[in-house]
């Protein structure tokens, strides 16, 4: 019992009597309730003396101890202790549970007359999950201005260095998801209390530069076709991201009805080695590129523009809204299973030329057509020999691809009728962002995006991948993402969008950690833009838990009252008043 207290020979017996009489009602076991009043120990705070009582319970809920009430000598003569629930609590005293939670009331009678009781039950435990082994840490520093934002970076790297036994997830959970945005932000990542203190120390040093929160920012996504899987793909993100896992999971119950290997065995399992196959290795990137956008979506990232290339338009028309789910996988599977069953014998290679220069190289091999216009790349694609005769004639600097098939070619032609009956018997809607169209290079309309002949004219005609860039970048995109297993399309991004300049994103590469590449294209993203994240997205799921964070770096200025005007003989003057108030008389 947190009694008021007053204090007082007359207060402080009134009080125990009539929590005694309200007690009695329920109980007669005599001095088993601790009774306690903070005041003894920090003094009256006038209006705030109940909210530090309340305050003093909870803490003691928290430890299990009950601070003991100072300059205790002898009890009040007045109060009947021996007849009444309560015992002084004049040393600290171990609170207990006694087989149930603790609770603790307060009594706050407040000046004004204002009388409060509450009681206060501690909440049932909850046992801590396993949390979930994170490869990568991203942290947020927002403040009011720079030097707030430099000043906090400084004291939680500080804090990072002196706590050796610190989680770095526990600390990132909490300073993302407890402090509020506000008007300077920026982030960083890294893989432990170490990384993170020296990113950290960057920014409270002025190498990294916090950005101020603006308006909206134009992101575009731009998915990779085939050829960018690779056994073990996104197989950390699997393990670390939650939502990720969710969706990848999702991905595989649509798949399996059109799948004869389970899609996480093609991914991570004995299956690895299909990869190579195109009915197995288009399913695949889709549903990565699927995972990867879900994630994305949850952590606050949305594009506002699409684009993909070849099977990448595929996902690009679900970002769209073009597609669903369910049909998109479905689709997927169709088209690699079409694509699969054409002639082996040709190939694909990249030539580092222009359009005009490779259109007259193309002129004594006829068997040699050009498969995608990437900018200052080209790939051509045909039959074995014919490619292999070109590059050996070419003047150009050529490099042969490792493909099962000659993709966008004539042996194409079979797949395209099959594919265009599959597509119409799929319901398509009209996009819902703006689309990039590769096969035109123009805008996607209601009419493209919901025209089964042009999904499946797509199989054999050419990519017109730089065109289709021209016209994204038309949005002005201030950060562009690629949404695959490997970054394939920027480098040819940045060869065609010499303006604007936009911040180039890859979600995942073959040779780094998935979730550190993740978090550095967040964090990437979030530096760009200014644009804010769902922190509290990125921690679900991770059965992290709230710790100790430094405070707030508050900008505080002593303040000095001005000098006091010269009072007239007639003149009221109060300390909380700035100025004296002159009365006047009913005369002036």
């Amino acid at each position: 019992m947190e009694a008021h207290g007053t204090g007082t020979g007359l207060g402080d017996p009134i009080e125990v009597e009539g929590l005694s009489r309200a007690w009695r009602r329920f109980t007669g076991r005599s001095q088993f309730c601790a009774l306690g009043s903070v005041k003894s120990n920090i003094g009256h705070l006038e209006p705030a003396a109940g909210l530090a009582g309340l305050v003093k319970v909870l803490l003691a809920m928290e430890h299990g101890v009950v601070p003991g009430s100072l300059h205790v000598r002898r009890p009040n003569d007045h109060i009947r202790f021996e007849d009444s629930p309560f015992f002084l609590v004049d040393r600290a005293w171990v609170w207990g549970r006694e087989g149930g939670p603790r609770r603790g009331a307060v009594s706050a009678f407040g000046m004004g007359g204002v009388n409060a009781h509450v009681i206060v039950e501690e909440p049932p435990r909850v046992e801590r999950g396993v949390e979930v082994v994170q490869d990568s840490h991203l942290v947020r520093v927002t403040g009011a201005d720079e030097r707030a934002v430099r000043e906090l970076a400084a004291a939680y790297a500080d804090h990072l260095t002196a706590a050796p036994d610190a989680d770095p997830g526990d600390f990132a959970r909490t300073v993302n998801t407890g402090r509020a945005a506000q008007r300077w932000t920026t982030a960083v990542h890294g893989t432990g209390r170490a990384e993170l203190a020296a990113r950290l120390t960057e920014i409270a040093d002025g190498t990294t530069q916090p950005v101020r929160s603006a308006g909206r920012q134009v992101t575009a996504f731009l998915y990779t076709g085939q050829g960018s899987q690779y056994a073990g793909m996104a197989r950390r993100l699997l393990t670390t991201e939650p939502h990720f896992r969710d969706a990848l999971h999702e991905c595989a119950d649509l798949l399996a009805p059109h799948l004869d290997v389970p899609l996480l065995d093609l991914l991570h399992g004995d299956a690895r080695h299909l990869l190579d196959e195109t009915r197995y290795a288009q399913p695949a990137v889709v549903s990565v590129e699927v995972a990867l956008t879900r994630l994305l979506a949850e952590a606050g990232v949305r594009p506002d523009t699409v684009a993909g290339h070849s099977l990448g338009e595929l996902t690009a028309a679900w970002a769209a809204g073009v597609l669903t789910l369910p049909d998109l996988l479905r689709l997927t599977a169709v088209r690699g299973a079409l694509m699969q069953g054409r002639s082996t014998d040709g190939t694909m290679a990249v030539v580092h030329t222009g359009t005009a220069t490779l259109t007259e190289a193309l002129r004594n091999h006829p068997g040699v057509e050009i498969a995608a216009y990437n900018g200052r790349t080209h790939t051509v694609t045909g039959p074995e020999q014919d490619i292999a005769r070109f590059c050996e004639e070419s003047p150009y600097r050529t490099q042969r691809l490792t493909v099962s098939h000659a993709f966008h070619s004539a042996a194409m032609e079979p797949a395209v009728r099959p594919f265009a009956e599959a597509v119409a018997a799929t319901a398509l809607r009209a996009p819902e962002l703006s689309f990039a169209d590769t096969l035109t290079g123009d805008w996607h309309t209601a009419a493209t995006a919901t025209d089964p002949q042009r999904w499946a004219a797509a199989i054999r005609r050419p990519v017109r991948f730089a065109q289709a860039l021209t016209t994204l970048a038309t949005e002005g995109p201030h950060v562009v993402w690629e949404i695959g297993p490997h970054p394939q399309l920027l480098p040819m991004a940045r060869s065609v969008l010499a303006e604007p300049h936009p911040v180039w994103v890859p979600t995942l590469h073959r040779e780094r950690n998935d979730q550190v590449q993740l978090h550095a294209a967040l964090a990437a993203h979030h530096r760009a833009t200014g644009a804010e994240l769902d922190w509290a997205a990125l921690h679900a799921g991770k059965n992290q838990r709230t710790t100790t964070a430094p405070t707030y770096p508050f900008a505080r200025q002593e303040l000095t009252a001005p000098p006091a005007r010269r009072a007239t003989a007639n003149a009221v003057s109060h300390p909380l008043f700035d100025h004296p108030y002159e009365h006047r008389s009913e005369a002036e």
